[in-house]
This record gives C-alpha cells, sequence and structure tokens, in this order.
C-alpha cells in the first residue's frame, strides 16, 4: 500500500540524495581509516621514542653506579695511604722527641721533611697540607711545603676540624675523614696522636685527583674530572674531539661531602654506538609490526563498511538511475512496488536520523533547533496573514537544588514528568519544546492578548506547583515565565526569543510567576 505516489521528480532527488549519502559514507570511511593509519603510526613511533629513553636511562644509571663504586673504592685506598702515613710520622722517634720537648719549630722542618718521602715522591698520594694540632685543636705546627700552598692560618677543610671539635668521649680517639672543596677538591684525614693518652692531632690533607685517573683504564672508558668551579682537572687522552662524542654515553657521577655538597664531577663515555643500533632496530620493527597492524585493521574496516553501508548504496543508486533514465515508471509516474518499497525503506531511515537530530532525547520533545525552525515558520508572510502569536520561555525554579540533594537520576526523571505535563495542556496547534537544561519553550498560534497568555501562563505554572513523586522523594519545583507577542513586540525570531527571555529573568526576580516582555528593554 503506498503511503504517497512517488513520481519522476521525486525519485530524481532521491537519487541525488543517494548519491550523497554514498558521498558521505566514502569520505566517513576514509577519514575514519586515514585517522587509524595516523593513530597507528603515532603510537608506534612514540612507543619507540619511549623504549628508546628508557633504555639509555637504565643504562645511564647502572654505569653511573659503576663509576661510583669505584671511584668509593679508590678513595678508600687514599685514605688508608694517608692514614698510613699519619702513624709513619707520630711512630718516628724523632717525632717522639719533639714533641715531647715541645720543640714545634723543628717538628715543622719533619712535616716538611715528609713532602719528599717514598708515598709522596712514587705518585702514591699527592700532599697538600701537614698540621700538628694539641688536644683541644690550637695549631702547634705545620708543613711550610706543599702543592697548593696551604696558609698556616687557614686550614684547607675547616669543616673536618669543626667536626673534629665537636666530638666527645672515646670518638676522640678514632680518625675522622672527609672530602671538601677549597675550591679544589681536597681529602682531609685526623689522625689522633698517642693512643689512648690522646696528646694531638695531625691532618694530612691531599689531593684526590690523582688517585681517580687511573679510573677510566679500570672501567675502559674516557675520563674528565672537574671541579665545583668547573674549571677542567684531568681529561684522558682518549677523549674525543668535541663535536665528536655525539655517538657515545655520557655517564656523570659526583663525589660530595658529608653535607651533600658536591665536591668533584667525574664524566665518564661509555661507546653505546652497538645498543643504539639494536634499540634502532627494535624501533624500526615496532614501527614495522604497527604499520602491518594498521593496514590489516584499515583493510578490514573498508571490507566491512563496504559490505555494509556502500554496496547496498551503490545498488540502490544504480536501481534508481535506471528506473529514472530507461523509463521504467509507467505512464503516471509510478515505479514498480519493489523500488517503492526500497524507497520507503531510505525515506525511513531519512526520517529517523531527522527525528533524532530534531529531538531532545530525554523528553522527547523538540529540540532548540526544531524549536526555532517552527518559530521562523510561523513568522513568515503566510502565518503572519492568520495572526500573531505568543511565545512562552519557562525555566523551572528550584531544580537545582533537586539535583544536588537527590542525584542526577531524580533530576533527569523530573524533567520527563515536568516534559509530560506540559504536553498536556497543550492545545492542538501549539508547539512546545525542550531548549536545554532546566529550559523548556512554548508558541501559542493565536494568542496576542496579555490576558490570554497570562491565563495560559497561570496553568502551566498551577500544574507544576503540584508536588511530583519521584520514588520516594516528592519534589516541588516552581517556573518562571517570560512572555512576548509576535509581531507586536518584534517580528525577528532571534529578538523575539531574546526579549521572552529577559522577561522570564525580570519573572525570576520576582520569585516566580511570569512577565511580559518589554520591547524597549531587549
Amino acid at each position: 500500500m503506498l503511503r504517497r505516489p512517488i513520481t519522476l521528480r521525486v525519485l530524481s532527488g532521491l537519487v541525488v540524495l543517494a548519491m550523497g549519502v554514498l558521498g558521505m559514507s566514502l569520505a566517513l570511511g576514509g577519514l575514519v581509516v586515514l585517522a587509524m593509519g595516523v593513530l597507528g603510526m603515532s603510537l608506534a613511533l612514540v612507543t619507540g621514542e619511549i623504549y628508546h629513553r628508557l633504555t639509555l636511562d637504565n643504562q645511564r644509571q647502572g654505569l653511573s653506579g659503576m663509576v661510583g663504586l669505584a671511584a668509593s673504592e679508590r678513595i678508600e685506598r687514599l685514605q688508608e695511604k694517608s692514614r698510613s702515613l699519619g702513624l709513619s710520622i707520630q711512630s718516628d722517634p724523632t717525632f717522639e722527641r719533639l714533641l715531647k720537648a715541645g720543640d714545634y719549630s723543628a717538628v715543622n722542618h719533619l712535616l716538611d721533611d715528609q713532602f719528599h718521602q717514598y708515598f709522596v715522591t712514587a705518585g702514591e698520594i699527592r700532599l697538600v697540607q701537614l698540621r700538628l694540632f694539641s688536644p683541644d685543636f690550637r695549631l702547634l705546627a705545620e708543613a711550610g711545603e706543599g702543592v697548593r700552598g696551604a696558609s698556616a692560618q687557614k686550614a684547607a677543610c675547616p669543616g673536618v676540624l669543626e667536626a673534629a671539635k665537636r666530638r666527645r668521649g672515646p670518638q676522640r680517639l678514632q680518625s675522622l675523614s672527609a672530602l671538601c672543596a677549597a675550591p679544589l677538591p681536597l681529602h682531609s684525614l685526623i689522625v689522633p696522636v698517642g693512643g689512648l693518652f690522646l696528646r694531638g692531632y695531625l691532618e694530612v690533607v691531599v689531593d684526590p685527583s690523582p688517585s681517580l685517573v687511573g679510573l677510566d683504564k679500570t672501567l675502559g672508558m674516557p675520563l674528565r674530572m672537574q671541579s665545583v668551579t668547573g674549571s677542567e682537572l684531568y681529561r684522558s687522552a682518549s677523549w674525543p674531539a668535541a663535536g665528536s662524542e655525539r655517538g657515545a654515553l655520557e655517564v656523570n657521577y659526583a663525589l660530595r661531602d658529608d653535607g651533600g655538597r658536591e665536591v668533584l664531577r667525574l664524566t665518564m663515555l661509555s661507546d653505546v654506538a652497538a645498543l643504539r643500533g639494536q634499540l634502532d632496530e627494535t624501533r624500526r620493527n615496532i614501527l614495522l609490526v604497527a604499520t602491518l597492524l594498521t593496514l590489516a585493521v584499515a583493510i578490514l574496516l573498508y571490507r566491512v563498511l563496504r559490505r555494509t553501508m556502500l554496496e547496498p548504496i551503490t545498488d540502490l543508486l544504480r536501481r534508481l538511475q535506471r528506473y529514472g533514465q530507461h523509463g521504467e515508471a509507467d505512464r503516471k509516474g509510478m515505479v514498480p512496488t519493489r523500488a517503492i518499497r526500497e524507497l520507503h525503506a531510505l525515506q525511513d531511515v531519512y526520517d529517523t536520523l531527522d527525528h533524532l537530530a530534531r529531538t531532545d532525547p530525554l523528553t522527547q520533545l523538540p529540540n532548540r533547533a526544531q524549536f526555532q525552525d517552527c518559530l521562523e515558520r510561523h513568522t513568515t508572510a503566510e502565518h503572519r496573514r492568520n495572526g500573531g502569536f505568543a511565545l512562552l520561555i519557562m525555566d523551572l525554579d528550584g531544580f537545582k537544588q533537586v539535583n544536588d540533594q537527590f542525584g542526577h537520576h531524580v533530576g533527569d526523571t523530573l524533567l520527563q514528568q515536568v516534559a509530560a505535563r506540559l504536553e498536556s495542556t497543550k492545545r492542538r496547534g501549539d508547539v512546545l519544546a525542550r531548549l536545554g537544561g532546566d529550559e523548556f519553550g512554548m508558541i501559542l498560534p493565536g494568542v496576542r492578548e496579555r490576558e490570554s497568555a497570562g491565563s495560559v501562563a497561570d496553568k502551566l505554572a498551577r500544574i507544576l506547583g503540584d508536588p511530583f513523586q519521584i520514588g520516594s522523594h516528592a519534589c516541588r519545583v516552581g517556573v518562571s515565565i517570560g512572555i512576548a507577542f509576535y509581531p507586536d513586540d518584534d517580528a525577528d525570531p532571534d529578538t523575539l526569543i531574546r526579549l521572552a527571555d529577559a522577561a522570564m529573568y525580570e519573572a525570576k526576580r520576582g520569585r516566580g510567576g511570569h512577565a511580559y516582555a518589554n520591547s524597549g528593554a531587549a
């Protein structure tokens, strides 16, 4: 049974519609495939880069820990050599005799002689300063020689001396050592003199840098040492020239004093060319796998899209063109029943999509877009000859409190019940819509007097004033209504809505009820 006769003109329009739908489907499918491809490539690149960085960071951390262990072992050996020197000095009978006699001038010369002993001349340690203190850390004697030319009036590592002074009890009989920067790196060792019968302290200050020079050979990596001021203290002969170390992994390790302050920075270069090659190969493999997966998904998506959308639409388009071009329609312009069913099915799809685009999904009322179209149709010349209309803009009072107190599900149900009550008061020809949130709109054709429109507004307020029962909750809301008249207030649809909206806010300021538009206040 035909719902309406389908002429060749309608048939041609449907052909154009089918072509448009086909073009949109192709464009949509292409965009989806393209988007998936771009997303897949991006994810592959990002994943590869993250994996690359994490691997190098882990390698750097591991090498830094290895450098730290090797440096700590060499500093410990240096400390033992400094202690051996201090014990060697105080075991010398001459030192013992001079100390007992209090001949500190002669002790100065004895300390000077230590700069020419085996430990120093053989390069075992680089001696910087030797000083003798009383048990209460008064300076008694010091060597006049020293690589750094240290002054008798200024300690090379004052922090170490201060820490030694603060010690009490048995701790005073123990050695104390620490690194310091003055500003060049130094290692200071405080050695008790006299054993259990404390007679003073020897301070042995050495330069730790030479003890660390051999790290490059031990670890098989070029080494560079820098002080806290950035001055370079040592650089391996195998250190690459500037700009050529790009392929190497830079590993940094800082030697620190007891306060955590940096004293000496060690920088080593690890040849990770092979590792980088493996990482690049892994990244290429990840990219290749991602590319293949993206292509596979794209092909699968295209086949599904073609089977479910493109082929049926193409077949329908072919049929429509054949019907239109080869005269399969009869003389009255009618087409065969099978074609009519296909056309009606296509029209049903179009009507469904149009309904979804122009209907509020919660209340099933027309939405703002459809309400705007209706408003524009009622302001055309044809409707103007049939008389004006009243426009009502309604906003619920107290809805937000209900929504906040009981939750959105109760708020949604309340909006559905409000829509049902408003729908029950609508006359034939009236237009009711949900404009968004808790705002509704209504067009009353033929209503141009304030009394009539006010009567309708009072009726709407009454039916919405009764409580709404939602589950176990009894909810109450009010309504503020703004009223504007066409064409008395304005003939432009947008201006008319603004006037009614302003009147609604005026009513809301008056704690509910309704108010009329004042065209001069727009």
